[in-house]
């Protein structure tokens, strides 16, 4: 039966469609998954144009600023900034409001799985408790905390004790003393109280006893305080690595000279070789996926891929049949004026069509150039990718104009020749709108 197989066709058109989408889909979140996973790794390290607002490592200047403001204006919240001499441990250190605020926002206010470095927020954020907390990702790269795991190896302990906290006040050695591994939920470790005479010494107790590795653990914390570098680690579930210090004032007569000590970087150097072992440049501008999206959408217009030979191919149908039709009314002598007034307005709306065709296909590719020219001029793919940006108002009209002329300009809307097509002929015949019967 005709309905039949009508309704065959119109369901498997459906299912193809469908499949299209689906397949689509799957496509650019596998592609959005994967841009996400590149970022992160390579945003997880420190940024050579970040470190330019790094604060001083000499004493602050006759205006008492040590360049401390300008870290902060970036991010308010930020407290410090630490580097482990030797490691991949260079970041500037915040304070959320809660252990969590921070746990998957870098200090731009991006989300992003790499996290930031953070203080504990039960800790005062001048460093005026005798126990702070640092918490950091464990990234497999080395990033973040990645390279904490790298003091259960005794050799490496050794190696890589010194470090430096920068502060608003000023500078403070770093002397890691003990590498312990424990659990998250270890309350000796990550309860924080302020009585450092009845909690020290339970601390130093089980530093003694789970330490990896450690050297001389401190008696007390009477001429500076204890800091702890907590991360997680791939073994176990709640399985953490804490790296213990004491942390002094600096001294250079001890601790040499800080300016010298600490890593820096001249953003104008000439030297990209320099610049590239630092770190990566941190583009401030992203990408929105809705703008490529749109993009794809507006080539999809322009070039349909499940019918891009019958919508070129149907001006060659048109001029094909009007040629014919016009031939015919030639050839015949036809007495019935009615037949050949419509084969007539056949004619007309055939030219019309291809005619109309024609432009239209020529604003659907300056659309699509102009989709084009602002997607790679304002977007940068090697950037972070957000849903959205301020530029996606923009592509989706120029989507919808690229739609618009193409259902005006490329959907015949005339009477189509009264006779059946076969073969190639049938799937070349106009895309039909309507019919002005």
């Amino acid at each position: 039966m005709k309905w039949l197989d009508k309704f065959a066709k119109a369901a498997n058109d459906v299912l193809m469609v469908l499949i299209t989408l689906v397949a689509g889909v799957m496509l650019m979140s596998g592609l959005y998954v994967l841009n996400d996973i590149l970022y992160t790794n390579r945003a997880a390290f420190i940024s050579y144009d970040l470190l330019q607002y790094r604060p001083k490592a000499q004493e602050k200047d006759e205006t008492g600023d040590n360049g401390f403001e300008n870290l902060q204006k970036i991010n308010p919240d930020t407290v410090g900034w630490i580097e482990m001499f030797g490691t991949n441990i260079n970041y500037p250190v915040v304070q959320g409001n809660d252990n969590l605020e921070y746990i998957n926002k870098d200090i731009f206010g991006y989300s992003t799985a790499s996290g930031s470095i953070y203080l504990a927020a039960e800790n005062n954020s001048d460093f005026s408790d005798w126990y702070n907390l640092f918490y950091g990702h464990h990234m497999d790269s080395g990033a973040m905390f990645g390279d904490i795991e790298k003091y259960l190896d005794p050799e490496f302990f050794r190696s890589h004790t010194d470090g430096i906290i920068q502060t608003k006040n000023g500078n403070y050695s770093i002397h890691v003393f003990a590498c312990v591994r424990t659990n998250a939920y270890e309350e000796t470790v990550y309860q924080l109280e302020t009585d450092a005479e009845d909690r020290y010494p339970e601390l130093k107790k089980y530093m003694e006893e789970h330490a990896v590795n450690h050297t001389e653990i401190p008696d007390n914390v009477s001429d500076g305080y204890i800091l702890g570098m907590s991360t997680c680690t791939n073994a176990v579930t709640d399985g953490r690595i804490v790296l213990f210090a004491k942390v002094t004032p600096w001294d250079n007569a001890k601790d040499g000279v800080a300016s010298q000590r600490i890593t820096t970087v001249d953003t104008a150097a000439a030297d990209t070789e320099q610049l590239n072992a630092v770190g990566h440049k941190m583009q401030e501008e992203s990408w929105a996926f809705l703008n490529l999206m749109c993009l794809i959408f507006t080539l999809l217009t322009v070039f349909p891929l499940w019918s891009v030979k019958r919508k070129f191919g149907q001006f060659t149908y048109s001029r094909k049949m009007y040629h014919k039709l016009e031939k015919q009314i030639n050839d015949e002598q036809n007495d019935d004026k009615q037949d050949e007034d419509g084969r007539q307005k056949t004619i007309r709306d055939l030219r019309s069509f291809i005619r109309k065709g024609h432009i239209g296909i020529r604003l659907e590719i300056g659309i699509l150039i102009i989709s084009a020219a602002v997607f790679f001029i304002t977007e940068d793919i090697s950037g972070r990718m957000v849903i959205r940006d301020s530029r996606t108002g923009l592509m989706i009209l120029i989507a919808a104009a690229a739609l618009i002329v193409d259902f005006i300009c490329l959907r015949y809307r005339g009477k189509l020749p009264e006779e059946t097509e076969t073969g190639e002929d049938a799937q070349n015949k106009p895309s039909y709108g309507g019919d002005t019967k």
